[in-house]
Order: C-alpha cells, then structure tokens, then sequence
C-alpha cells in the first residue's frame, strides 16, 4: 500500500518551459488568423461558379441576357447569364415585382429589350424602359399577378443592339400607342435591310408593324414585349411577306389582365435564324392539342441541324425540346401567338428545353399557341 500510495500521491512536478509556452502561444496565434483564410478560400473555391460566358453575336452587335431566378432576393449576380463585352450582369429588386437589370458595358442609346416571366406561377411581366446609364444598359422589368397587382417573379430578360447585323433582322419600340399611324426611325428601331419601320393602330390594342424591304424575309420568329409600367400582354396574331408593298407585315395584338383589348406600347423583334449566325432554337408551337410533335417548316430553326419537338404533357402544360442547342445560361423568350392566352416558361430538367405553361385571362390552363425562341 506505500507504495501504491506513494504512487498515486500528487508530487511537485516539472513546470512548462518557457520556449515551450511561447512556441504554444504562436501556434494559436497561427490557427487563429490563417485557419479562418484557409477556410474561406476553401468555402469559396468549392462554391458553384456562375453561368457567365460571351455571348455569342453577330459582327457590330451588343447583346446581353440573365436568367433572373431569385424573385425575393434584393441584389444578386444571376448564375445563369452571358454579355458580349465580357463584363458582369446585375440584378436589383428595388419593390414588389420591380427590377432593375444591369447589363455591364452594354450602355447604348436605344436598342431593344425583352422579357418573359420564368416561373410555375401565372404572372405577366412587361418593359417599364431601358436606357444607358454610363458604360451600362439598365433595364426595368415590371411583374404582375393575374389580376393585375405587383408580383415578384422570376424573368428571362434580353437586351440586343444591331447595326449590320450580317443577318436578317428588324425591331422597333412603338412610341405612342395611341397613335393611327407612325414610322419608327430612332435608335430603337433597326432594320437590316435598309428599309423604314412604320406602325398603325387598327383598332384598341391592334397594331400592324411593317418591316420595309424584309419582303423576301421566309419564316422566322418574332417576339413582343409589353412596355409601361402597368400589366399588359401583346402578343403576335400572325406575321407575312407582302412583296407588293415592299414589307413584311407583323400584327400585334395587346390585352390587359383580364383579357381585354388596351393600347399599349410595346418592342417587337423579327429575325430569321436568330439574326447573324447566333446559335440557338427557335419555332412556331401551332398544334396545341397534339399530344407530341416535331416542329417543321420555315417557322422551325435549330443552329445544330436538329429537329425541334412539343408535348403537351396536361391542358395548357408543354416540354419544348431543343436538342444539341439548349444549355445552363442561355435566354428564353415566349410570345402568345393567335389568342388570348398568356405564357410563362419553366426550366426543366428533365428535358434538354424548356416547359411553357399557358392560361387564359381567367388563371386556369388553356391549350395555346406560342412562339419560343433560345439564345446560346
């Protein structure tokens, strides 16, 4: 027991030196200022890096596009995006279903600008203006609920400006909506054929807008864009070739909320092949009721030589496919064609596309027709 007692009584025992507590003291030091480097840079070089990329455009060309997907969110660098200058793109909530966008280095009088809400819910989404603000182009996107009141939504926006494109391309921004009769010569109008934009009202929310010397135009798409500060869609009734006035004759026709005819302004945009070799999809969706098919015709456009194809999966609910050209990043645009109903797109990851759901005035689901157009 002595020893075994003599074992287990604490003893003096031989005190830290000090070259031991001051190489203590300096490892702590270390982990406390260059451990938390370490893990921010390992934090940030495992963070998924944004879809941000040039955009691929014709010669004389500025372009730039965001997929907006963070409705709620005050100011946020979108991951999916691209810019012809190479620079960064913004996005700003600045109220309830207002947006401010902007595009870095982009900053040009006039052009044209587009959007299309990207969500699962319904909402419309219009072009309150655009404008350069120093080297930027700031544009303002503006979205509704169904009866009219500010929502906050996802959008895909686009802003595009051409001067000898190399392709066949038109657009113009009609100025006065209330107007009988106006040409469009500003540097929000552009026409790569050399000819004149002009617009005349029909009736309420009725409009033709011609394209001069685009008469030998075939095919092709078009997008159009409510622009104001209140919820408007305008849509596209139908689009031709007049050779005899020398034009291609695009009607557009505008509805408020609920469905019925306003005058409004609004840009709309016509290529063919998505103007200068850019690569990308585009196609007329005209059998709204057809359970599945492969787009054709003249209206029919894939950069990579691929066929594009619809199915109408329920009432109103399509997957556009748009094989080989659809990928992270890249711009939607979809236009009501021939109706009243009104669309928004949905990303899918299930298909290598896009899901577009259409509705009536009234909320619920409605077979339509629509044009889609995809930018890489």
């Amino acid at each position: 027991m002595t020893v075994v007692g003599d074992w287990i009584v604490p003893g003096p025992r031989p005190g830290p030196s000090e070259p031991r507590i001051s190489a203590l003291v300096a490892l702590v030091a270390l982990l406390g200022g260059v451990l938390p480097i370490i893990v921010m840079v390992v934090t940030w070089a495992s963070k998924p890096k944004p879809v941000h990329r040039d955009c691929p455009v014709a010669a004389h060309a500025r372009s730039g596009s965001v997929l907006a997907d963070q409705p709620a969110r005050g100011r946020y660098r979108p991951g999916g995006q691209c810019n012809s200058t190479g620079s960064e793109n913004r996005v700003e909530r600045t109220d309830v279903g207002r947006y401010r966008v902007t595009f870095g280095g982009l900053g040009q009088d006039g052009g044209v600008a587009e959007v299309t809400p990207l969500t699962g819910d319904d909402r419309i989404c219009t072009l309150p203006d655009w404008r350069p603000d120093g080297d930027d182009e700031r544009v303002e996107v503006a979205c509704f609920d169904r009866s009219g009141a500010p929502a906050d939504s996802g959008f895909s926006a686009r802003y595009w400006y051409l001067r000898d494109s190399g392709g066949t391309a038109a657009y113009l921004r009609l100025g006065d909506p209330g107007r009988t009769s106006q040409t469009v010569e500003d540097a929000y109008g552009y026409n790569s054929a050399g000819g004149i934009n002009s617009a005349d009202r029909e009736d309420v929310g009725s409009y033709v807008v011609y394209f001069g010397r685009q008469d030998r135009a075939s095919g092709g798409t078009v997008k159009v864009s409510a622009v104001g500060g209140t919820a408007a869609v305008c849509g596209v009734e139908r689009w031709f070739a007049y050779p005899e006035g020398n034009y291609l004759a695009v009607r557009v026709r505008c509805r408020d909320a609920a469905g019925q005819a306003v005058d409004s302004r609004f840009a709309v945009a016509f290529s063919v092949g998505l103007g200068g070799g850019v690569p990308g999809a585009h196609l007329l969706a005209d059998r709204p009721s057809d359970a599945g098919y492969t787009a054709t015709g003249a209206y029919q456009f894939n950069s990579a030589g691929r066929s594009n194809t619809v199915t109408r999966s329920a009432v109103g609910d399509y997957r556009v496919s748009l094989p080989a050209v659809f990928g992270a990043g890249g711009n939607i645009q979809v236009t009501p064609y021939a109706g009243d109903a009104r669309c928004v797109a949905v990303l899918d990851d299930q298909i290598s596309g896009v899901r577009v759901v259409c509705r009536g005035p009234a909320g619920t689901p409605v077979d339509a027709q629509f044009l889609l157009a995809y930018w890489q």
